[in-house]
């Protein structure tokens, strides 16, 4: 995510939330998500500006993922307020699988770059886990915008749609 794009939707958060102000929990909700996404922008801004060829680059990296899994954490602590959990229901469950994300792609980076080596494999599953915390941000994001996210791999359903997870089979089969 560019600084630019965590920059419009902090800025599109702020303007959602903004005249909520008579509610004291969704005030604070709002102060807190917003306060969350000014942080991730300054992180991810610190981390799009590391240079690469600097003989800190590595450690200077690793403790800014440090840092956002520590402010992904806070995310994922942030209490949505109980008269709003239904317009924001989905919210709890991305920002924990964020921050379960984030904090997996901290720690696989950490062993990418375990003794001065440096693990292509766990290099890719450690890159994977940061795109897929992020994915779920921009979807908290659209989601307190009062849209739903356009993905392919977003499948919505209605309040009296069901899901078949035995793909058709019933469990006695």
């Amino acid at each position: 995510m560019t600084k630019r794009s965590c920059g419009i939707l902090g800025i599109l958060l702020l303007l959602l939330l903004a005249g909520c102000g008579e509610d004291e929990s969704l005030t604070r909700f709002h102060d807190e998500m917003d306060g969350f996404y000014q942080s991730l922008s300054a992180s991810v801004s610190v981390l799009e500006n590391i240079d690469p060829l600097s003989d800190t680059a590595v450690d200077e990296m690793l403790a800014q993922l440090d840092e956002m899994a520590g402010l992904f954490e806070g995310l994922a602590a942030i209490e949505i307020p109980a008269d709003y959990r239904d317009q924001f229901e989905n919210i709890e469950t991305m920002s924990d699988e964020a921050s379960g994300y984030m904090t997996e792609a901290a720690a696989l980076y950490h062993e990418v770059y375990a003794e001065g080596g440096y693990d292509d494999v766990v290099e890719q599953a450690a890159r994977e886990n940061y795109n897929r915390a992020m994915k779920r941000i921009n979807y908290i994001a659209v989601l307190l915008q009062g849209r739903l996210p356009d993905d392919e791999n977003i499948q919505i359903l209605s309040a009296d749609e069901t899901v078949d997870w035995n793909g058709g089979e019933s469990a006695a089969e």
